[in-house]
């Protein structure tokens, strides 16, 4: 009991007098520290700073629906599949795709279970496009052939499946859809001596035990045949963003005519223009010099609305931040 009361009185001696920065009062004022902010919170502080004219596009990719009945208590599939498929489209194209963090974040607020429900997910996060992914098969199984205690062959495989859909957040329909199918197989049947575990079997056993992604997960057949559809799916996908056949040789792409909200190009067939594709739309030479615009900031996006005839199609306004007259230039969107 005695070395308690020292202690107390060191203590005591050494307290400082005042409190600081105000006292206590001053303390219950300020309250404690904010929290810093949330993934979701950080993205869209982000995405204000991008304005209305060229930039790249948003794309934001929701978790996936699992169809494909894996096996529960191991990894949150659908969560981590696009994890996993996000951050490899953000590294082939020229384009902003949405940190997977702030997606999930919303979605496990929101809940997520439908199409509409994905667009919806897509407008709060303030995207272009949504990527929604379904997980048709995916597992690794085994087939034994004899009896493994009395040196049986056994075998393992390994299926990652699934689709995606590309949407216009804008609900004007679908760009495009991507599929793959990975098969991978254990050629090599090597002989169990009394049962004992090969690689294989631990991998099996242990699948729970690997964190989805990792380095480990990866050497697993499983996380070679996802490795292996992720890296397919995102190859289609940026090809279906791609425009295919579009050339104007030598024709300049310009609006011809204003009739209110109708818009024309001289642009159509001949060119492999097809609906949907989009265009920045920046101001004519002579509007440059007469009204002092500034060549390199467009007016306004547009997309085709139809093909009217080998060089001449009708367009609607997405958004514009200035006047759109006869004369001014179309640039294909990146990306479109």
């Amino acid at each position: 009991m005695k070395k308690w009361t020292v202690a107390f009185l060191l203590w005591c001696s050494c307290a400082p007098l005042t409190s600081p920065a105000g006292g206590p009062e001053e303390w219950q004022k300020s309250g404690p520290p904010p929290p810093p902010p949330s993934a979701l919170e950080q993205y869209l502080k982000t995405r204000q700073h991008y304005g209305l004219g060229p930039r790249p596009d948003f794309v934001a990719v929701v978790p996936f629906v699992d169809e494909s009945g894996f096996r529960e208590g191991v990894w949150n599939v659908e969560y981590e599949l696009a994890n996993m498929f996000s951050a490899e489209l953000a590294a082939v194209r020229n384009w902003k795709v949405v940190p997977f963090d702030a997606v999930a974040e919303l979605a496990l607020e929101w809940g997520f279970a439908d199409h509409e429900k994905a667009l919806a997910l897509g407008r709060k996060l303030k995207a272009d496009f949504v990527i929604v992914g379904l997980l048709q098969d995916y597992d690794m199984r085994r087939l034994s052939m004899g009896d493994p205690l009395l040196g049986g062959y056994k075998s393992y495989s390994a299926v990652a499946q699934m689709r995606v859909e590309i949407e216009r957040v804008d609900g004007s329909g679908p760009i495009g859809h991507a599929e793959t199918q990975r098969e991978l197989t254990d050629r090599d049947l090597g002989l169990d001596l009394l049962g004992k575990p090969r690689e294989q079997d631990l991998q099996f056993a242990g699948l729970k035990e690997l964190e989805f992604g990792s380095e480990a997960f990866r050497e697993t057949l499983l996380g070679q045949a996802t490795v292996e559809a992720v890296g397919e799916l995102v190859h289609k996908v940026a090809a279906a963003f791609e425009p295919e056949g579009v050339v104007f040789e030598g024709d300049a792409p310009e609006v011809i005519a204003v009739y209110s909200e109708d818009l024309y190009a001289n642009i159509g067939s001949a060119h492999g223009v097809r609906s949907r594709l989009r265009f920045f739309v920046y101001p004519s030479n002579e509007r440059i010099e007469a009204e002092g615009l500034a060549p390199e900031e467009s007016v306004a996006l547009v997309e085709v609305i139809e093909i009217i005839s080998t060089r001449l199609a009708s367009l609607r306004v997405l958004r514009a931040t200035g006047e759109i007259k006869p004369g001014d230039r179309l640039e294909l969107a990146e990306g479109e």
